[in-house]
């Protein structure tokens, strides 16, 4: 399913998900927006690092977080890129959040854009978390931050691009 992105020429938008529903919605709205605009899709998925203290037992937390991960975005590939010749990039990383995804940015010169989904049920706290990761983002790379809410209606995406 990964391809190797140094190959690639075409602008790519990069959309960060989780096994959430409002990552699937912005997964919607990259793809809705690369084939608008003719763009590759990257999905990029962050594993939060397993519990280092658990010498043997990490290995096997992150193995099955992994796996789980994998199996989750088989399934909205499937669901989401029905043409086969929109299949999307995949990137599965471990790591700090923030910083893989710009070190992604930073390594694929193709990526024109970020999208990133934010939930409905999430806690002012986490508007504040979302907002500070993107505004502190927007200082170190040079591409527009996008942030779907995860009940906007797919019927608004052609008014937005």
């Amino acid at each position: 399913m990964t391809i190797d992105k140094k190959k690639e020429k075409d602008p790519t938008i990069l959309v960060c998900i989780d096994n959430t529903n409002a990552s699937l919605v912005a997964l919607k709205y990259a793809r809705f927006k690369a084939k608008k605009l003719g763009f590759k899709t990257e999905i990029l998925s962050i594993l939060e690092p397993s519990h280092k203290n658990l010498l043997f037992g990490s290995q096997a937390i992150a193995k099955e977080k992994r796996e789980k991960t994998e199996k989750h975005i088989e399934k909205a590939v499937k669901e989401i890129f029905t043409n086969k010749n929109e299949a999307p990039i995949v990137v599965i990383k471990e790591g700090d959040v923030m910083n893989e995804i710009m070190a992604e940015i930073k390594s694929n010169a193709n990526c024109v854009s970020l999208v990133l989904g934010k939930s409905r049920k999430s806690s002012e706290s986490d508007n504040t978390v979302l907002s500070k990761m993107a505004q502190k983002m927007s200082r170190k790379i040079k591409i527009p931050i996008t942030i779907v809410p995860e009940n906007i209606e797919e019927n608004i995406f052609e008014l937005l691009v």
